[in-house]
């Protein structure tokens, strides 16, 4: 698999920054607290959570197609990528109002913050692609830095000095110097560049860097300081046929990715069998794998290394990660589709201070309102029930549809443990806990008349909202074991 490098001229800027990298900017004090920042990216709003409680604590509202999210190293501001104003919105943290909108060259991706703060830069993914470098003391776009091809993501390097973007069109990563902020080199691949991470050398300057690229099922290994090549390409562990999901995976079956704060563990997100793994540091063994939401797309940490924090964006919610037991803690709902998840740091002051009426509401529908234990002794076995002159759920939905079951066990036996696991995951997807009514799973197959939807593929089920197995249903998603 060729990897070819392509180096730009090198101009260094030897203004020193020492003693002014502060001026101009907000400063708050005090004692800091981490705070998991959730995007959504087919919604309007950014969830806030606390990794102590787990549970969302503010709000950003009024962001539509949120993307990327970075935050001020102080927990002054946020910064979001907005995809429909092709803007950067700036966030003031206290209030969670947006104070700026800065206007961009093209239609934004992710985006990276600089370790000083005074700097962001976006990923423009429009034709022919760009890193938009906004000052965040006057609030403006400054700098275009020309790519080859659209740019999907931008990374720092843990050290700040260099701006890392990766281009899916261009199929290649481009290495910015972030005090210059020109281009020094290009390295190409056979498939596009996504997610990307980065392992460092003790003194703190970056080694390796590790690539997840289009339509492959792992990531590459590439070394950043020395020659500058794709070193070699990690497949994660092979997935029995019949547990693959092969819709919407977007062309990355391996999306998100992260290196946990104290090096030694490399994290990556499986969309193909809702996973993560874990590969231990710098020897990459295997470690093993974490069952989590569906359609895992991104991932942060705790600051103590001790959690993985994964958006699920099948299924509308944030997995929480026991590293050392490689358990799935909670599942944490959120907004449509999260994607994008990063960890801030903000002043206690702050997070007190947040308005969370809408939040704790929000927050109160907890993992116990979709009970796994209630929904497999209860819900399920309806999904295999024969009706009379009606098919099986599980006779349509275990071959096509989104709400994809697993295969129908013989006659007379049960979905295993794992199987059942999945069903959770999948039907979760059609509901919006604590509301039945507003539950596809229960809308679709409901008679019109009775308050369900016009046309249910397969034929309407139940007459009447109060069927027994419509109300076994209505109970899972209300949180009532009744």
């Amino acid at each position: 698999m060729a990897a070819t490098t392509r180096r730009f001229p090198c101009h260094l800027l030897t203004l020193s920054l020492l003693g002014i990298v502060t001026l101009g900017l907000p400063t708050v004090a005090g004692a800091q607290k981490s705070i998991i920042v959730q995007t959504n990216a087919a919604g309007d709003n950014v969830h806030l959570i606390d990794p102590v409680s787990n549970t969302i604590v503010g709000e950003i509202s009024g962001i539509e197609v949120n993307h990327g999210a970075a935050a001020a190293p102080d927990g002054s501001r946020f910064y979001v990528s907005n995809e429909v104003d092709h803007t950067l919105d700036a966030v003031d943290a206290r209030t969670l109002d947006i104070t700026h909108k800065v206007p961009l060259s093209g239609r934004p991706n992710n985006v990276a913050i600089r370790g000083d703060g005074r700097r962001v830069y976006v990923a423009i993914v429009s034709s022919p692609g760009a890193v938009d470098v906004i000052d965040t003391v006057s609030m403006e776009r400054v700098k275009r830095i020309a790519t080859a091809g659209g740019v999907h993501n931008t990374f720092m390097t843990p050290d700040s000095k260099y701006v890392v973007a990766g281009s899916i069109a261009g199929r290649n990563l481009t290495v910015i110097d972030a005090e210059s902020e020109v281009a020094l080199w290009t390295l190409f691949f056979n498939a596009g560049v996504r997610p990307m991470s980065f392992e460092t050398h003790p003194d703190g300057s970056t080694k390796r860097i590790f690539v997840q690229l289009s339509n492959f099922h792992g990531f590459a290994v590439v070394n950043f300081d020395e020659r500058r090549e794709e070193l070699n390409r990690i497949e994660l562990p092979e997935i029995p046929e019949v547990e693959r999901h092969t819709e919407f995976l977007q062309g990355s079956p391996s999306h998100g990715q992260g290196v946990a704060p104290d090096g030694k563990t490399l994290w990556l997100c499986s969309k193909v069998n809702s996973h993560v793994y874990a590969y231990s540091l710098p020897d990459l063994k295997y470690l093993g794998g974490v069952h989590v939401g569906s359609h895992p797309d991104w991932l942060t940490f705790s600051p103590d290394s001790k959690y993985v924090y994964v958006a699920n964006a099948g299924s509308n919610s944030t997995s929480v990660v026991n590293v050392e037991t490689l358990k799935e803690v909670v599942q944490i709902p959120v907004g449509q589709v999260p994607k994008r998840v990063i960890t801030a740091v903000v002043p206690e002051a702050t997070v007190a201070g947040w308005k969370t009426a809408t939040a704790t509401s929000r927050a109160s529908t907890s993992r116990e309102a979709l009970d796994y234990e209630f929904f497999r002794e209860q819900v399920e076995p309806i999904f295999v029930h024969k009706r009379e002159g009606r098919a099986r759920c599980v006779v349509c939905h275990a071959t096509r549809t989104r709400f994809r079951l697993q295969a129908s066990p013989p006659e007379g036996a049960t979905w295993t443990a794992e199987q059942s696991r999945r069903n959770f995951e999948t039907a979760r997807r059609m509901v919006v806990p604590g509301d039945p009514l507003g539950s596809r799973l229960l809308q679709l197959p409901l008679a019109e008349e009775a308050g369900g939807n016009s046309f249910h593929p397969g034929g309407k089920h139940w007459t009447s909202q109060t069927d027994p197995e419509w109300q076994a249903i209505a109970s899972w998603i209300r949180g009532s074991r009744d």
